[in-house]
């Protein structure tokens, strides 16, 4: 069964990462820890332009022991306001 990695990145770097925008030294950062992990982080709310939602990515992964590993990884970069495991879905 997947995980899924919750981020939550800074305004200006996931103002980056989604339009393409001129890459900041801290964006730069972040997508090097992203490849040297070989992940990628996907907008989790992909049609919003609202800023805070804006920032929340996801990261695939396949057990929660990689997942570890990765958030340790990522939370090295200042563009990391969050970075955590999602909690299972549950019935209502």
């Amino acid at each position: 069964m997947k995980t899924q990695i919750t981020i939550k990145v800074s305004t200006d770097v996931a103002r980056v990462l989604r339009t393409q925008e001129k890459p900041t030294i801290e964006s730069k950062k972040l997508c090097t820890i992203a490849e040297k992990l070989n992940v990628v982080l996907e907008p989790l709310h992909s049609e919003t332009e609202e800023p805070l939602l804006a920032s929340y990515f996801v990261v695939d992964v396949p057990d929660s022991a990689t997942a570890e590993i990765i958030i340790s990884n990522l939370r090295q970069s200042a563009a990391i306001e969050a970075a955590y495991l999602k909690p299972p879905d549950e019935a209502p």
